[in-house]
């Protein structure tokens, strides 16, 4: 039986790598490198066999195998044939080492999977971020909010290449304390919105998170 939190990483599974990478997965990169990874299972069964999985995040637990931060990975140059960090950038002040760190690690040609918080959110993240009551309730020292130009100006700027970028729904994590089922419908409805909002010119930008897959030319 399938339960909320596996129906989670279902939903980020499909809506954060499988939609967009698309006919990409059915190329089987050597080496994968997660930043950021915590403590979710979704990105392990994304890929095909012969593909070897290195999670990594600043604390442990047992899913990850190294700790490092981004601004120090542990990692020769263009060691990796496609890197994922899903919302960690947003979370460190030295955006540009850790640009710079991440495409070090990535081979020429290899592929970098982000998703950021998106600041047009519909969820109005950007007015309420400097709420001080509101933003005591954000379990991170620091919280960054990126609008669309802005976010693909620093990543071309930083050697991006055969860039896309779009905005996605993101359901928080936290939905898993609900009922079973109602977790479950949440997700769904979710899923629905997304595509919905998707081919709507007006909320096509304001999803709560921008998700970016480019090249390091």
């Amino acid at each position: 039986m399938e339960t909320g939190g596996r129906s989670w990483d279902n939903y980020l599974r499909v809506e954060f790598i499988e939609k967009p990478l698309g006919p990409i997965l059915g190329r089987t990169p050597r080496l994968v490198l997660d930043i950021g990874a915590g403590t979710s299972r979704f990105v392990q069964d994304v890929f095909p066999q012969g593909s070897h999985l290195v999670r990594i995040d600043v604390t442990r637990n047992a899913r990850n195998q190294v700790v490092c931060t981004v601004t120090n990975l542990p990692f020769r140059d263009e060691a990796f044939d496609f890197v994922l960090a899903f919302r960690v950038l947003q979370h460190v002040p030295r955006e540009t080492e850790a640009l710079e760190e991440l495409l070090r690690v990535t081979k020429g040609g290899g592929r970098v999977l982000l998703a950021l918080a998106n600041r047009d959110s519909w969820t109005l993240l950007g007015a309420r971020l400097e709420n001080p009551r509101w933003r005591r309730r954000i379990p991170y020292s620091y919280y960054r909010l990126y609008r669309r130009e802005e976010l693909e100006g620093r990543l071309r700027q930083r050697g991006f290449v055969h860039l896309r970028i779009w905005s996605a729904v993101f359901l928080p994590e936290a939905i898993n304390r609900l009922p079973v089922t109602v977790a479950q419908g949440l997700i769904r409805l979710g899923v629905v919105l997304d595509r919905i909002a998707g081919r709507i010119p007006f909320l096509r930008n304001m999803g709560t998170n921008w998700v970016a897959i480019g090249v390091k030319g």
